[in-house]
């Protein structure tokens, strides 16, 4: 059994921005994830591996036009996903190219929302109307190199998850939704 860290930044947004006539959405997510894994190694060269990878989301919202213009509101979420893979490494030896697949579990909290008026008074907006689901699923592969160092495994990866639904969706324009394509490049340390 294997425990460490992994690290990485998304290749693509978690969130898919647009801009109307009257309005406009604007992303600012963070750009790294993080979070505890735990791999248990098995016979024949296949392992199975768990990961809790936290990232930032965020998204702005302005309106140009209409009652109450300018207005904007900022939004910020807790993105936590678990992947569980089934991973083989394709040869054996210090350098072992690896391919992983599996279902990745999402879940969605400490979801926030600000509106700033005209006053520039900042209003807490409750319920959040863009968030659509707290909880997801989706199917995750992904390839790499693991490479080892003494008890040290350094793991560079690409990740590419399809989710099933939209967790953030805009209710009137659909100016903004959660992106269901989702690439990460990610590299773990494991004890």
């Amino acid at each position: 059994m294997s425990v460490g860290v992994k690290f990485g930044v998304p290749v693509t947004d978690a969130l898919e921005t647009f801009r109307g006539n009257q309005a406009a959405y604007v992303t600012n997510t963070h750009r790294y994830l993080v979070g505890p894994t735990v791999q248990l190694n098995l016979p024949f060269r296949f392992s199975i591996e768990v990961d809790a990878l936290y990232r930032r989301l965020g998204y702005e919202y302005n309106q140009f036009s209409g009652p109450g213009s300018p207005t904007s509101t900022r939004t910020v979420a807790n993105s936590w996903e678990f992947p569980v893979l089934g991973k083989y490494a394709i040869w054996g030896g210090p350098a072992r190219p690896f391919v992983d697949a599996g279902a990745n579990f999402r879940h969605i909290s400490g979801v926030d929302q600000i509106r700033n008026g005209i006053s520039a008074l900042n209003i807490p907006v409750n319920p959040v109307p863009e968030f659509n689901k707290d909880n997801d699923i989706g199917f995750v592969f992904g390839g790499g190199v693991e490479f080892k160092l003494g008890h040290v495994r350094i793991t560079p990866e690409f990740r590419y998850t399809r989710w099933g639904s939209e967790n953030f969706r805009d209710p009137v324009a659909a100016l903004l939704r959660t992106n269901k394509n989702q690439g990460d490049f990610i590299l773990g340390l494991t004890f």
